[in-house]
């Protein structure tokens, strides 16, 4: 892939994640990881009602840090995280601006009642984040097997495939672009 990935934490309860997520992203997929860039979570797209963030205008700011096209930000946050039509998500991805944030938030198990489990907790923020990152790179949900498949909730997360399908790998493997 050799795409320029920035793994940026936006609370500094996730800088220990951050740095752990973009090892393992940049030996599983090839990033050239990259540091440098630091924000946090825009004001304006707090929701006191919900006590929850919009995820549309901070992948707005975070594109805004972009230096080129080739340069990729994944951004994850302690922060619960909503889109219009949806109570909460996971993860969300912004494919034209190459933007995509994690919360945290509710891939916790103690968010459930559980007891702590860190690398559970790591499982499921790898799998959401290459989920985004697969949109990122032109994918689209799965139907097969494969961490492309849409989830609902953090049951469909635990039981997603870890890696992506064969068809989603092609897909990723064959050139976007034609440069004449």
């Amino acid at each position: 892939m050799y795409e320029k990935l920035y793994v940026v934490p936006l609370d500094e309860s996730c800088r220990h994640y951050a740095e752990w997520l973009g090892q393992v992203l940049s030996k599983k997929m090839g990033f050239r990881l990259q540091t440098g860039i630091v924000s946090r979570l825009p004001d304006e797209a707090y929701n006191a009602a919900s006590n929850q963030y919009y995820a549309v205008p901070i992948l707005a700011k975070l594109e805004l840090l972009k230096g080129s096209e080739e340069e990729i930000i994944l951004a994850i946050t302690d922060e619960d995280l909503y889109i219009p039509n949806q109570n909460f998500v996971f993860s969300q991805a912004n494919s034209v601006g190459r933007t995509a944030i994690v919360s945290m938030f509710r891939l916790k198990p103690e968010f459930y009642g559980l007891p702590e489990d860190d690398e559970l907790h790591k499982a499921r923020l790898l799998g959401a984040a290459l989920h985004e990152l697969g949109h990122l790179l032109g994918l689209r949900n799965c139907s097969n097997e494969c961490v492309m498949r849409s989830i609902g909730n953090v049951h469909e997360l635990d039981r997603r495939a870890e890696g992506y399908c064969p068809s989603c790998l092609l897909n990723l493997t064959l050139p976007t672009k034609v440069k004449i």
